[in-house]
């Protein structure tokens, strides 16, 4: 399991390792500290070892970023500000298993319209489909994922991303898209998920129009330069456990 914090955001952590770290499939916590004084592992009250991964610079792409000290092939990165039950984590790491090439994950998106334009949730329920999960609660293969994310190809999105400080989850999914012919993307339905970021000042993406206007401008970058996501969208309500509703 891995997650993205600096500072101003540890007492999300704290709350975050203690709630996690008791669900059965999670087997170690890599923290990505991009800001500030890392904090004590040993401070966290956790069941599975935590590690904390500091990182020179403040960027977004460090969350793909390859880690060779990471063992097991599934990743489940999920930020530190979003909880959710440790049977929703089991469920979306069961339908990983199915399609371990696939992003498998929380929070869909649908992405279409001409030109491109970035819109929420509500959106793709209405249109009754999805081409995009976010990252920010998804699991990947961590070894294919990170190798395309940290390519040579990737390099020019990877400067976008860090322009804006935004849109790694974007580029994550232009990139599995456009190397594969089969389907890359897949939603499961959480019981119930709560955004503690809402609790804090500390909150990454806190004014919703210039975030959506900037994912945009995204889209229309990354489309120019990876080309358009499959134009094929994926109805929820698909799988026969019905995980997707």
């Amino acid at each position: 399991m891995l997650t993205m914090t600096y500072e101003a955001r540890l007492w999300n952590l704290k709350m975050y390792i203690k709630h996690y770290s008791r669900c059965a499939s999670v087997r170690e916590i890599v923290v990505i500290w991009n800001k500030g004084q890392p904090p004590n592992p040993n401070d966290f009250d956790s069941t599975v070892p935590v590690r904390i991964r500091v990182e020179k610079k403040n960027s977004l792409n460090n969350r793909f970023k390859a880690d060779p000290l990471i063992k097991t092939r599934a990743v489940l990165e999920l930020d530190d500000d979003i909880m959710m039950t440790c049977n929703d984590v089991e469920r979306g790491f069961k339908a990983w298993r199915e399609h371990p090439d696939r992003l498998v994950g929380f929070y869909p998106r649908l992405i279409d319209g001409s030109p491109l334009k970035y819109r929420d949730e509500k959106y793709a329920r209405t249109r009754k489909g999805y081409n995009m999960i976010l990252t920010g609660a998804a699991f990947m293969d961590s070894q294919s994922a990170f190798q395309k994310y940290f390519s040579d190809e990737a390099k020019e999105g990877r400067d976008i991303v860090d322009k804006y400080f935004n849109c790694e989850d974007i580029l994550m999914n232009f990139l599995l898209a456009n190397e594969s012919s089969s389907r890359t993307v897949e939603y499961v339905h959480p019981a119930w998920a709560i955004d503690t970021s809402k609790l804090s000042s500390a909150a990454i993406s806190r004014n919703t129009q210039v975030h959506y206007r900037t994912r945009t401008h995204c889209l229309l970058k990354f489309s120019e330069i990876y080309g358009h996501l499959p134009l094929q969208k994926w109805e929820f309500d698909n799988r026969k456990d019905s995980w997707d509703l």
